[in-house]
């Protein structure tokens, strides 16, 4: 679908699909609430000054079109770069993210290793105190009998 911009007296033509990839969401969403006739005055008016700036022949309107498109070209390409760039960030702080999530399982497996041992620690140490108790209790009768 193309959107056609009077500007002057060319006609410039923007395809719709190309604004989309140029624009994110949060961008479609601030520039819908933005004032279309604002947008439109800056429009005719960057026209103008393209068309007073030069002789205002269809070469130089050309070649003014030519670098238009590559600086669109430029900026598309530029987003793209940046949304790479932040989805990029965006895996390696999840990454980090699940590295220090699964570092707290780790301590929390440990810790409770620990504490499983110091049961048995307690467990074997109270054991043993009553196997002494028995065999104070046995040595004396012992050495009665002996």
């Amino acid at each position: 679908m193309l959107q056609e911009i009077r500007c002057s007296e060319s006609w410039i033509m923007i395809e719709t699909s190309c604004m989309e990839k140029l624009l994110s969401k949060d961008w479609k969403e601030k520039m819908e609430r933005l004032n279309t006739s604002e947008l439109l005055g800056e429009i005719q008016d960057i026209s103008q000054l393209l068309l007073t700036e030069g002789e205002g022949t269809p070469e130089s309107l050309a070649e003014k079109e030519r670098q238009l498109s590559t600086m669109i070209t430029q900026l598309i390409s530029l987003r793209e770069q940046l949304l790479a760039a932040h989805d990029e960030q965006k895996k390696l702080a999840a990454s980090q993210m699940e590295k220090q999530r699964q570092q707290m399982e780790l301590a929390r497996q440990q810790q409770e290793q620990i504490a499983r041992q110091q049961q048995q620690l307690l467990q074997q140490q109270h054991k043993i105190n009553l196997l002494q108790q028995q065999i104070q209790l046995l040595v004396p009768a012992v050495l009665v009998s002996g």
